[in-house]
């Protein structure tokens, strides 16, 4: 199948430093510098912001392909490029075939225009006929859901309205890669709804369609493949879920290591040194699935004899209130700290957590009294990794968007 998008090596560098908009003496002046620099033999770093570093990937006709990330990751930048908004630093950016991009609101609308004009001109800037665009006029109006006011300038227009009209005029007017950004967020649910459902539509008319957006649910549902992109660098590509699946480990993990407590934690007559998690084996891990055995080791320093201090262990997931909580208060242990290092151990049995990232808090009381030797504080986080086993048009979304408890469970449906 041939292509309709191809990222060969792609290199966006934006400029910065100098006038924002430079003279012809700035810019003699900079080419004599240039010049002088050649022949001293000096090589000077390119300036500047990099957007995107030697990004590659394909794009079929007729594809649906997601390019996803976070914040400042180059999706937007890759996107510019395939609409011709902007142009590569270097390598190749191939495209096939007529663009229509919708990248921010109100793209691809002029604001002191009606709707009504603004569907005009956007079909003869896309080359199509007057007879094509009469044909698809009423499909726009309806879809957009504006034509009470099709004769009014759309700067008057709020951005949600923008956003619609922008949307349905791109998505109608016969695109052949429709490029989408996260403009659709500004829409309310059900617009979003009626967006997914054009957009898969003209995904089985085989148009060709690059998707970005955080809600990555409907990029599963949509998309086949995708790229994922981390500090415009491409991190994982090829099948959506696998893609998605690199994308929100890789968020679990950036919140584990924000999560994570390095210093001791001091309390009457007894130091937490450090938390660490341990799988079943023994050995220090951080990344478990369910059903999966974790043990805490708190290794601590008791600085006096600290007879029968209860420790206390609590998992959550940011939210107030523990989901799991084990402590030596329900099952009393006889045994006395001497003054030096020691580690306790709780080991906590198939795990019930579903895939994110949770933190672990911790407790010391003592005995006699049940004071608190160390008040609750939060020692360290861990993330429950996606299961491979599960499946359905989102499985690899939905574990990470509901509930965190885990629970076996089956379904039936019976007729009658």
């Amino acid at each position: 199948m041939a292509y309709a998008v191809r990222f060969e090596d792609v290199i966006k560098r934006y400029s910065r430093g100098g006038p924002r908009y430079p003279s012809l003496r700035y810019e003699l002046a900079e080419g004599v510098r240039r010049i002088g620099a050649r022949f001293r033999g000096e090589h000077p770093e390119p300036r500047g912001t990099l957007a995107l570093d030697r990004v590659s990937f394909e794009v079929q006709e007729g594809e649906a392909f997601a390019i996803i990330g976070p914040n400042g990751a180059g999706k937007t930048t890759a996107l510019k490029l395939v609409s011709r908004i902007s142009y590569p630093t270097g390598g190749q950016v191939r495209v096939r075939g007529r663009v229509a991009a919708l990248i921010e609101v109100g793209s691809g609308v002029h604001p002191e225009l009606t709707a009504r004009e603004n569907i005009w001109l956007y079909g003869q800037i896309l080359g199509m006929s007057r007879s094509e665009v009469r044909r698809r006029f009423d499909e726009i109006v309806d879809f957009a859901e504006l034509g009470h006011v099709m004769d009014t300038p759309v700067k008057l227009y709020s951005s949600g309205m923008q956003m619609r009209l922008g949307f349905a005029i791109a998505s109608h007017l016969d695109p052949e890669i429709f490029v989408v950004d996260e403009a659709l967020a500004v829409g309310d649910s059900g617009f979003q709804a009626k967006c997914v459902e054009r957009m898969t539509k003209l995904v089985a008319e085989g148009r060709t369609l690059l998707f970005v957006s955080h809600a990555l649910s409907a990029v599963e549902a949509i998309c086949g493949r995708g790229v994922f992109l981390l500090d415009g660098r491409s991190a994982s590509a090829g099948p959506t879920r696998a893609v998605l699946r690199a994308y929100l480990e890789w968020i679990d993990e950036a919140a584990r290591r924000r999560g994570v407590r390095p210093l001791s934690v001091a309390g009457r007559g007894l130091v937490i040194e450090r938390v660490t998690l341990h799988g079943p084996g023994g050995e220090e891990r951080y990344a478990f699935r369910t059903g999966e055995p974790l043990i805490v080791w708190f290794h601590v320093r008791a600085l006096e004899v600290v007879p029968n201090p209860w420790f206390s262990v609590g998992v959550n997931d940011g939210r107030p209130g523990a989901l799991l909580l084990c402590t030596m208060l329900e099952r009393p242990m006889q045994y006395v700290l001497e003054p030096g290092n020691h580690v306790i151990k709780c080991r906590i049995g198939s795990l019930p957590l579903g895939p994110r990232t949770y933190e672990v808090w911790a407790s010391v009381r003592e005995s006699q009294g049940a004071v608190d030797l160390v008040d609750w504080v939060c020692v360290g986080a861990f993330r429950v990794a996606h299961e491979d086993a599960v499946a359905g048009p989102s499985g690899a979304t939905v574990p990470w968007m509901y509930g965190p408890v885990r629970v076996d469970h089956s379904w039936a449906v019976e007729s009658g």
